[in-house]
């Protein structure tokens, strides 16, 4: 083999890592954009759910107090049939107690309601965290690939030389 064939064949090699080094980056940064992509779609589904979960939470309450104040006509009512005066006594106590009762119910809905919400938001946040550090290491596999494929043509030409 010739000097002149070696020479070149050190640079083609040479060129043909760079353009591997530079392929496994552009590969690698695509699949981490990906799954950024990923991490964004579902930090977007999170914060939709969030606020689907107010929304039905807000609907579920409004039945609930319809659902109430229907229990508390009819037991003033029931009281009133059995010759009862629904504004004082027992009667009253019975309300005031329901009353009180669906007052907690509904605290008790709001604080879950809450919580589930804030569970989705930190997920959403999670998930938009991961999609930034995902398109970092996209972002540094390209450079990495870069560096790689400088070395190779700066060696081969080394070699070449």
């Amino acid at each position: 083999m010739s000097v002149e064939a070696a020479i070149a064949s050190t640079i083609i090699s040479s060129v043909v890592a760079a353009n591997g080094a530079r392929t496994v980056g552009k590969q690698t940064k695509a699949a981490n954009d990906y799954n950024a992509s990923i991490n964004d779609r579902n930090a977007l589904a999170d914060e939709q759910d969030a606020i689907q979960l107010k929304l039905a939470n807000g609907l579920s309450i409004a039945r609930f107090q319809r659902e109430f104040s229907d229990l508390q006509d009819a037991t003033s009512q029931a009281f009133r049939f059995n010759g009862f005066v629904a504004e004082g006594g027992t009667p009253l106590k019975v309300a005031l107690a329901n009353a009180k009762e669906a007052d907690e119910e509904i605290a008790i809905m709001k604080y879950n309601s809450a919580v589930g919400v804030q569970e989705l938001e930190q997920s959403a946040v999670q998930n938009k965290m991961q999609g930034n550090l995902n398109r970092l290491y996209g972002r540094n596999a390209m450079a990495a690939a870069n560096i790689n494929a400088g070395t190779s043509l700066l060696s081969g030409f080394t070699s070449a030389a």
